[in-house]
């Protein structure tokens, strides 16, 4: 890890690009980590002079127009063992295009108003709020509002809709 992270302090610009992609990843997925329990962006510390051109680099990268994102997963049960979690379904969808406080505030201002809590990242900007967490019972659904940088395009299997029909009807909850 030390050389790795060694090999990114050496080329800012790019470790900029990476940690912009996961840093995306993780605001669509926070379950989705470069590095198991931590993410990439967590191994850099502001305080240390070596990371701070990593950093900047980074915050140039979040300079971009940030998209207002409903992301939406169906976790079912695999069909060969009922006992394991199938391969998900997703849906990602581009609602809003603007800077990143803009649709920031837009999030927050409709979650407020409908009663869902919102987490927001205030040293980089995200801003998410959960309709619906996953259970820990399979099949279960998650459906969330974030926002993030522009990077992501819409993506939806064929099926999807049906399939989010049938998963909702099951009884998730919609709140926390």
């Amino acid at each position: 890890m030390d050389a790795h992270l060694d090999r990114m302090r050496a080329h800012p610009e790019i470790a900029g690009r990476v940690l912009r992609l996961e840093y995306t990843s993780a605001s669509l997925n926070p379950q989705a980590k470069l590095f198991g329990r931590r993410s990439l962006l967590e191994q850099f510390d502001p305080g240390r002079g070596k990371d701070r051109p990593v950093l900047a680099a980074f915050k140039e990268e979040l300079t971009c127009p940030w998209v207002l994102y409903h992301v939406r997963r169906i976790l079912p049960v695999s069909k060969a063992d009922p006992t394991r979690r199938g391969r998900p379904m997703r849906s990602v969808e581009r609602v809003h295009v603007g800077r990143a406080s803009a649709v920031g505030w837009r999030l927050r201002t409709v979650s407020e108003r409908h009663g869902y809590p919102v987490e927001a990242d205030e040293r980089y900007g995200r801003v998410r709020t959960w309709m619906r967490r996953r259970e820990s019972e399979l099949p279960t659904v998650e459906e969330l509002m974030v926002t993030a940088p522009y990077h992501v395009q819409n993506k939806q299997v064929p099926r999807f809709e049906r399939e989010w029909r049938a998963a909702s009807w099951r009884g998730v909850r919609r709140r926390d």
